[in-house]
């Protein structure tokens, strides 16, 4: 019995720390373990005392990199309004000051990150300002009032600082006089904060700091205005990291949010309320707290959690005071109060048996980067492939076998752009080899294919063709893809993709439609933009089949293609060449139109045989899924058109011709009417009908 439990052990699978370290611990378990929670205990009001003072030190950081930044721009604001007084930069010639500006914001932006615009304004209101905008593109406004027809003039500078554009405006309404901002500057007399506003010219939320220039007899000469865009201060909170699930914001005494964590705000026309912060009804609560108590520091129970709050005060930056606030979750410091217990746990070890300080270090230089492979194998394993980062280790074995995973995955990741990325992943989850054969599906299969491609090539470079064609093919394979299709081919100019392999969908028309409906809209989308850059646009024809077809590893031995063959796949294609008969863009058999007609908006367009077929088809056109798309009252075409039809199925042709001449009157572009109306007219003149059965025959491939 004994020697039967020894054998069947040792297929029992441990790990390698487990392994070493097994015999090590049994010696100090009961120990570390009464350790351990002798320290929670004492260490958890030593946690909460670190953690104000941590949550403090980051309010502290938050605190003194905005009060110093908006200082310096105060001191800078300052010392123009001074030059200006002094007449070391002359404040009656406009195009001094405004040339000025743009030094300014060339010269202290880099500086001054915060700083978004600087601008002169005299009583006159003759105004100049220049603006930094995104990519450091510069953008001055110049309004001189000085003339009897004021005039505005706008500049634009690259980053380099070269002028790439100067337009003049008619709109110089602007008066900055009548803002709120020049007001204030005017009545404090001296430097000053103005409140968050929305610059009428940047139309973007920001606060000002504004200095009056007087001249020697103490006569208001103008205002010299540096203005800080509002979402310097969320990207500044975002920058400091406190814990996993901290939130630091900045408020006013009244509640109006300044800076939130992304959220942003600095193109809204006001200021959000606290009170609008209805995903976290914690921060809410903090405040009206603090206001309430006027505790800065304190700990606040919410919804079965407890938060460490601390909040600081930012004075002399405007109208108001305003406030830093941290709110950090408390079980965010567990980890660290896990590390306390770790090092207790060390010290332990250390204490009773001093080599497994060695042994723990070598065990986990080994396991750790081995753990991080064996993550990346499982990845793998499920075809996840998008992490590009190489594991080190400085043991030299663990590398090789890092670098070699590294190198795989790489392949991988180019691999999967030639084979459907879920049949990859399908072959590495059951751990089988491709191998030549293929089993019976029902599967939805879409050809579409560019019109008149041909001519199309012969009128375009290759070069320009070439990155053409794969912005389209990018596009609508994007599309495919996202609506949970398999892309087989692409064949020249045309896409066959299909639907319930390798994967079983069970409402793969339906996928199949809307993927055909939304290839449709982007690629109108995408045809405005090339007539825009001078690029030729592209018609595309769509045909979609339900039905059964072979599905599986095709080709050889060496290379396998993974398609689906069949007389579905030949239906399909067919399908998408007649669209160029009937002049629409998305044909649909009767087995697509069964399983999708409650869905989207359709019409029966004829019955037919296809080339090489002797079985009738019912073929259908694929037009919108929202009816407020159609120009025109389909279901009275649809009545309409399913007398004419049945007219021309009797061979009453001038009935069916009445018919489709009424379809046309309900839809004027439509080419199936016009189409009907000259087989009509070609069978009246026709008089050998007599083996008519009302079926098409088609000839196309």
């Amino acid at each position: 019995m004994f020697r039967s439990i020894i054998e069947q052990s040792k297929y029992i699978a441990v790990t390698l720390r487990f392994s070493i370290l097994s015999i090590f611990v049994t010696f100090f378990i009961i120990a570390m373990m009464c350790l351990i929670a002798f320290n929670y205990y004492k260490y958890s009001d030593a946690m909460t005392t670190m953690s104000f003072q941590l949550m403090k030190e980051s309010s502290d950081t938050a605190f003194q990199k905005i009060a110093n930044e908006m200082r310096d721009i105060e001191h800078k604001c300052k010392s123009s309004a001074e030059q200006m007084e002094l007449n070391i930069i002359n404040s009656n010639d406009l195009n001094t000051l405004y040339r000025y500006t743009v030094n300014v914001l060339e010269f202290e932006s880099s500086i001054f990150p915060s700083l978004q615009a600087v601008s002169w304004s005299d009583i006159n209101g003759s105004f100049t300002m220049t603006e930094k905008r995104s990519g450091n593109i510069l953008v001055s406004d110049i309004i001189d009032r000085s003339t009897s027809k004021p005039t505005r003039t706008q500049v634009t500078r690259n980053k380099e600082g070269v002028i790439i554009k100067t337009l003049k405006l008619d709109d110089s309404s602007y008066d900055p006089r009548t803002h709120a901002w020049y007001q204030q500057a005017i009545e404090s007399g001296h430097t000053t904060w103005s409140d968050v506003y929305v610059h009428k010219l940047t139309q973007k939320l920001g606060i000002s700091v504004t200095t009056p220039v007087y001249d020697k007899n103490k006569k208001l000469k103008g205002i010299v205005n540096y203005n800080i865009r509002l979402d310097y201060l969320r990207r500044l909170i975002e920058n400091i990291n406190l814990t996993k699930n901290s939130v630091i914001y900045i408020t006013t005494q009244e509640g109006d949010v300044l800076a939130y964590p992304h959220i942003v705000q600095y193109t809204n026309s006001s200021l959000m309320k606290i009170n609008s912060l209805s995903n976290a009804p914690w921060i809410i609560k903090s405040f009206y707290e603090h206001m309430e108590s006027g505790k800065n520091e304190f700990i606040l129970d919410e919804a079965h959690k407890r938060y460490l709050v601390t909040y600081k005060t930012v004075s002399n930056l405007g109208p108001t005071d305003w406030l830093i606030g941290v709110v950090v979750p408390m079980d965010d410091f567990i980890g660290t109060l896990r590390k306390m217990q770790g090092m207790t746990v060390f010290f332990s070890i250390i204490i009773l048996i001093c080599g497994i300080v060695l042994v723990s270090t070598l065990i986990t230089a080994v396991v750790r980067p081995l753990n991080k492979i064996t993550k990346e194998i499982v990845k793998i394993r499920n075809f996840e492939l998008s992490d590009t980062s190489i594991i080190h280790s400085r043991i030299k074995e663990v590398s090789y076998m890092a670098e070699a995973l590294h190198s795989m995955k790489n392949g991988l990741r180019s691999f999967q752009k030639y084979v459907p990325s879920s049949l990859v992943r399908q072959l590495i989850e059951s751990g089988e080899d491709a191998r030549v054969g293929g089993t019976k599906k029902q599967i939805c299969i879409m050809f579409s294919d560019i019109n008149n491609f041909t001519s199309i090539s012969e009128k375009t470079s290759p070069e320009l063709l070439t990155r053409h064609i794969c912005e389209y093919f990018d596009e609508l394979s994007n599309i495919i893809i996202s609506g949970r299709g398999t892309i087989d081919k692409y064949i020249g100019d045309a896409i066959m993709a299909f639907w319930g392999a390798p994967h079983t969908e069970e409402q793969s028309p339906l996928l199949a439609a809307k993927a055909a409906i939304e290839c449709i809209k982007k690629l109108n989308v995408l045809n405005v933009k090339w007539a825009l850059e001078g690029k030729p646009v592209l018609a595309t024809r769509i045909g979609i089949h339900f039905g059964d077809a072979i599905v599986g590893n095709l080709g050889s031995s060496e290379r396998l293609n993974y398609t689906a063959i069949g007389d579905s796949i030949n239906i399909a294609s067919r399908l998408e060449n007649i669209n160029k008969i009937y002049g629409t863009q998305i044909i649909i058999s009767d087995t697509v139109y069964q399983a999708i007609k409650d869905q989207f908006q359709t019409r029966m367009l004829d019955r037919v045989t296809l080339k090489g077929k002797i079985e009738p088809y019912y073929i259908y056109e694929l037009i919108s899924d929202n009816a407020n798309d159609l120009t025109y009252d389909l279901d009275q075409y649809k009545q309409v058109f399913e007398n004419a039809f049945s007219a021309y199925q009797r061979q009453e042709w001038d009935t069916a011709i009445n018919y489709f001449d009424t379809c046309l009157r309900i839809y004027p572009d439509d080419n199936v009417a016009k189409l009907f109306i000259a087989r009509c007219e070609k069978f009246k003149s026709n008089t050998s009908t007599d083996t008519w059965n009302g079926i098409w025959a088609l000839n196309e491939k």
